[in-house]
């Protein structure tokens, strides 16, 4: 009790700067309420942090207006506000920011203080002991445990939790009865109060805790390698998986021979005493990373309410991503973010069906889809957002450094050559590589060189160097190369996705690539860009052209090609369009 009545002291003697939670400018405070309903977040104005250090800005914290008490689950501070989650039966309280201080712990240096540790005393979860130390090194017991748990919630008693070895006198029985009432701790004729808690016992505490605000979905985990992942009992299984990273473990080289990056691996070590460094640690590091929050974009543009489900080609995911690295704080653990796009076909397919609300492509409909719409009575609406093209490349080695689109027409739909030579470079045996007829990239070799389709595609080629993913479509190629004779194949894909991929080629291979030029004109950015290249093209965003106008996939394509998205082009790695450099 002394320990908590210092903090409340401090907190609000050492509050220098403190801004009512009033109404934001333009209108009310931003709430959203957490799933399950059981809690509320409110966006609490601060732009006096603007012009704050990064150090000053960790001892920012939010507090109830009036009596001063510390909202445990608030946020850092993210350009111009703090993020404060109350209990539903406290969302009406006036809250404020305040500037806290850091405590002098009375058994370790400053400069070996974990600024986590203050992190958790300015919010009110962390207390110390009587005599105002931190006792990292010392384990943890499960009295202390659900204390800190039961603070971090801010869960109300519940009268007696009905274990034979808790007492009202025991200085955690507050904590034990709003544990147990809140279904945190179990259901047993004892607590044993002065065990100690393991690691894995603690990660799944932690786990539930957090998921009970609505902040800790499995579906969203981040599963990390264990040396001794066997080891780990199965009850918390789903903890691991979901805190991923964030779960307490040990890291121990593998490599003692002096190089700069040794070789490391990861230990759950799940049976071991949790430490109270590694508990401030897990419980710090889950209150920053596992919470979502909109950024002031997402704000405005609606899409904190609702995003649209996304969708598209393999080569427009980093749209996908940097989207909600845009839109959202801890973006990766949105629930509408997907893992992965559908690929191209798929992803038309799936729009067609109304399964998903919008796509990033890369090239319009194959002229098979289109006739799926028009047989579903759908019709596609597109919106070009960025630049992109359609890009040949072939080994390093080879000399050659063009073709003509005629000469690309002679090896794709005739098969006629089977020698560099015939078509101006050297005497080396000529592989082409295609993709398979339902991808991105095959829609784009339908519109730009078959003709729209009037054209087909060598049978020969189809049957015998088939790609079957944006992947290995550079790889096959890499991996063709014959040098006795000389042998070089050629393969096609887009360009920002050829740049991406292509650099983490010697990951896979040792085998480099080399675009060639068409007609006379290499891809760049700049002839992309100003269309002289002849294969150039644009990414879409694609819609059913009767989404109506408020829809969030409508405003997600009115934002694509504003300003901001435009930024989000670039960000992805693409090019931007012309109207958005100025």
């Amino acid at each position: 009790m002394k320990r908590f009545i210092h903090l409340l002291v401090c907190a609000l003697v050492a509050a220098a700067m403190v801004l009512p939670a009033g109404a934001e400018p333009g209108g009310a405070l931003w709430t959203r309420e957490e799933a399950g309903g059981a809690y509320v977040t409110v966006r609490v104005p601060f732009p006096e942090g603007e012009g704050m250090s990064w150090g000053q800005t960790r001892y920012l914290g939010v507090r109830y207006a009036g009596t001063g008490e510390p909202v445990a689950l608030t946020s850092d501070y993210k350009a111009g506000y703090l993020f404060a989650t109350v209990p539903a039966r406290d969302a009406g309280r006036p809250l404020e920011v305040f500037q806290g201080e850091r405590f002098d712990w009375t058994d370790i240096q400053h400069q070996n203080e974990p600024m986590s540790a203050n992190t958790l005393y300015i919010r009110g979860v962390l207390h110390g002991d009587g005599e105002g130390r931190l006792n990292l090194e010392q384990v943890l017991t499960r009295a202390e445990a659900f204390s800190l748990l039961v603070r971090l919630l801010d869960l109300e008693e519940g009268g007696d939790p009905g274990y034979r070895d808790v007492a009202p006198s025991d200085w955690y029985y507050g904590a034990v009865s709003a544990a147990r009432a809140a279904g945190l701790a179990a259901a047993d004729e004892t607590f044993r109060p002065n065990d100690s808690v393991s690691r894995a016992e603690f990660n799944t505490m932690v786990y539930r805790a957090f998921r009970s605000v609505g902040w800790a979905d499995p579906e969203r985990g981040e599963a990390q390698d264990y040396a001794d992942s066997a080891g780990i009992p199965e009850w918390a299984l789903e903890a691991y998986q979901t805190l991923g990273s964030l779960s307490i473990s040990t890291i121990r080289e593998l490599d003692e021979n002096g190089e700069s990056e040794p070789e490391v691996e990861r230990l759950a070590q799940p049976g071991q005493g949790v430490t109270r460094r590694e508990a401030v640690g897990l419980i710090d590091s889950a209150l920053d990373r596992l919470p979502v929050y909109p950024t002031q974009t997402a704000i405005d543009r609606g899409f904190d309410r609702a995003m649209p489900v996304i969708d598209g080609s393999t080569s427009t995911y980093p749209y996908t991503d940097a989207l909600y690295s845009a839109l959202f704080h801890n973006a990766g653990r949105h629930p509408g973010l997907p893992a992965s796009h559908s690929k191209s076909h798929a992803s038309y397919e799936r729009l067609i069906r109304g399964e998903v609300d919008v796509l990033f492509a890369a090239t319009k409909a194959s002229i098979e889809l289109e006739e799926q719409a028009k047989a579903a009575g759908v019709e596609l609406e597109y919106i070009p957002i960025a630049y992109d093209a359609m890009v040949f490349f072939t080994n390093e080695e080879n000399p050659a450094q063009g073709l003509t689109i005629g000469q690309l027409q002679d090896i794709y739909v005739r098969n006629a050559y089977d020698n560099w030579s015939q078509v101006g470079g050297p005497d080396a045996r000529l592989m082409p590589y295609c993709r398979n007829t339902d991808s991105g990239s095959h829609a784009l070799m339908e519109e730009m060189i078959l003709d729209h389709g009037a054209l087909s595609l060598s049978g020969d080629i189809l049957q015998g160097n088939m790609s079957t993913a944006m992947s290995t479509a550079l790889t096959d190629v890499a991996a063709a190369l014959e040098t006795s004779p000389a042998g070089y194949a050629i393969g096609y894909s887009v360009y920002y996705y050829y740049l991406t991929a292509e650099t983490m080629m010697v990951d896979v291979t040792d085998n480099r690539l080399h675009l060639l030029a068409i007609d006379g004109v290499a891809p760049s950015d700049e002839t992309i860009a100003d269309g002289s290249y002849p294969l150039s093209a644009c990414n879409y965003i694609v819609l059913r052209a009767d989404t109506p106008e408020d829809s969030p996939a409508r405003r997600l394509a009115e934002f694509m090609v504003s300003p901001e998205g435009q930024e989000v082009v670039t960000r992805a790695g693409f090019g931007a369009l012309q109207q958005a450099k100025g």
